[in-house]
């Protein structure tokens, strides 16, 4: 059966695609940008301030009525509205690493329908709505599982998660026979999983703009999904992952769900 965009995942992908060249130009201009600090190692830049209110103006032409809730600039959410990380590994971006995301997604009574992440350095967009599988780069595709024997997990890390629970998932998956390794970025980790580039992505304390695009185009991908916990930043734990993933950290679930 063929597959199609519908009108607003074309939309969407479009105006990511916009998102995308504003963010590279400020990522290969990055030393003039301002910077300040929102929390110790949580840093906010000149483009992430950009981009959001880029999404914002967009948004509000191409679905009116939609409000948009962002990391920097926040906003309401409500029954039907977009949900944006302008610049998802921020502290990434600033370095220099290409491992930064911008993530999009559409949120319809509380859950994700509809997720978009582009990697402006990589050049690779990935994208998906409820039912409509894994697309990238505008096109149809798949999860790539050729080479799943070379097991792998993403792991996340963030100032709440201290880092004695961050280091007990890592070591339970490391005596699992697990290579673990982490981005710094839940866009890149999520997108990576959903590619078949890791066997899965865990984290607790992370939020909403961080985790609702790649939770749509992971289960798209095939890949079993959970994620809960308060709609606040830093207030949701995710677990994305292929069914071993999921076996092996079944032990810790609790600790990191809460």
């Amino acid at each position: 059966m063929s597959r199609f965009l519908s009108p607003r995942h074309a939309a969407a992908n479009e105006l990511m695609a916009e998102a995308g060249r504003r963010a590279l130009r400020l990522f290969l201009d990055r030393e003039g940008l301002s910077l300040s600090a929102k929390a110790p190692m949580d840093f906010v830049s000149e483009a992430d301030r950009d981009i959001e209110r880029f999404f914002k103006c967009e948004l509000r032409l191409a679905f009116p009525g939609q409000p948009l809730v962002g990391e920097e600039y926040g906003g309401e959410a409500s029954a039907d509205c977009w949900v944006v990380d302008p610049i998802d590994g921020t502290a990434n971006f600033l370095r220099g690493s290409p491992l930064w995301g911008i993530s999009l997604a559409h949120m319809r009574d509380g859950q994700p329908d509809l997720g978009v992440i582009h990697y402006p350095v990589l050049g690779l967009t990935l994208s998906a709505e409820t039912g409509s599988g894994l697309w990238i780069d505008g096109k149809p595709a798949s999860r790539d599982a050729r080479f799943d024997a070379a097991r792998v997990v993403a792991v996340g890390e963030n100032t709440r998660w201290t880092p004695e629970a961050m280091a007990e998932v890592e070591l339970h998956l490391r005596k699992a026979r697990w290579g673990v390794t982490g981005y710094r970025c839940a866009s890149i980790s999520l997108g990576f999983a959903a590619l078949g580039r890791v066997d899965g992505y865990i984290e607790r304390f992370t939020s909403l703009w961080d985790l609702a695009g790649g939770v749509v185009i992971c289960t798209e991908a095939g890949l079993t999904v959970r994620w809960g916990g308060e709609i606040k930043p830093q207030g949701l734990w995710v677990i994305a992952g292929t069914p071993a993933v999921m076996d092996a950290i079944a032990p810790l679930e609790t600790s990191i769900t809460g």
